[in-house]
C-alpha cells in the first residue's frame, strides 16, 4: 500500500512539472504586445500674423527631439549654427524668414491644461517629444516678452 500511494504521489508531482513547464513554453510563444516604436506630433511654424504653417500628426521615432522634428518639416529650409559647448543649434533662418534684430525664432510647447503656449524650457536639441505634443516656432520680437504665437492648435 506505502509503495502504491508513494507512486500516485510521484506521478502527481510529475504531472505537475510536466504541467508547469509547457505553461512556460506557452508563455513564451505567444505574440508578445506590439510596442509603439513611433509617436505623432504636431508643429506651428509661425513668422506672421498671416504666415501659420500646421504640420499636423508627423510621424517620428521615438526618441526625436525638437530640433530633429524641425528638420523633417522644414524638408532642408532650415538654418542654425551648432554650439558644442551647449549641445545645442541655434536657429538662425527658418523657411526663409532669418532672424533680424529683435526679431529671432523661439520655440513654445501647447500646454493643454492651460490653453497656451509656453516656452520651451531647454533648447530643441534637447527637448524629447511625447506623443501628442505640439509644438511651435515663433518668429518673436524679443523686445516684447509677452509675445507668443498666436495660432492655437
Amino acid at each position: 500500500m506505502r509503495t502504491s500511494t508513494r507512486s500516485v504521489v510521484q506521478a502527481l508531482g510529475l504531472l505537475a512539472v510536466v504541467g508547469l513547464l509547457l505553461a512556460l513554453v506557452a508563455c513564451g510563444t505567444k505574440e508578445k504586445a506590439a510596442v509603439p516604436t513611433t509617436i505623432k506630433i504636431s508643429m506651428l511654424i509661425q513668422s506672421s500674423e498671416q504666415d501659420a504653417r500646421w504640420f499636423r500628426n508627423v510621424e517620428v521615432a521615438k526618441g526625436t527631439d525638437a530640433y530633429e522634428l524641425t528638420e523633417k518639416v522644414t524638408q532642408g529650409g532650415l538654418r542654425s549654427t551648432y554650439y558644442a559647448l551647449y549641445r545645442s543649434h541655434f536657429v538662425d533662418s527658418i523657411l526663409g524668414v532669418e532672424n533680424k534684430n529683435p526679431k529671432f525664432w523661439l520655440t513654445y510647447v501647447w500646454s493643454e491644461p492651460e490653453k497656451k503656449w509656453e516656452p520651451l524650457p531647454v533648447g530643441a536639441d534637447l527637448y524629447s517629444l511625447k506623443d501628442g505634443h505640439i509644438l511651435a516656432w515663433y518668429y518673436a520680437d524679443t523686445t516684447n516678452e509677452k509675445a507668443l504665437p498666436t495660432a492655437a492648435p
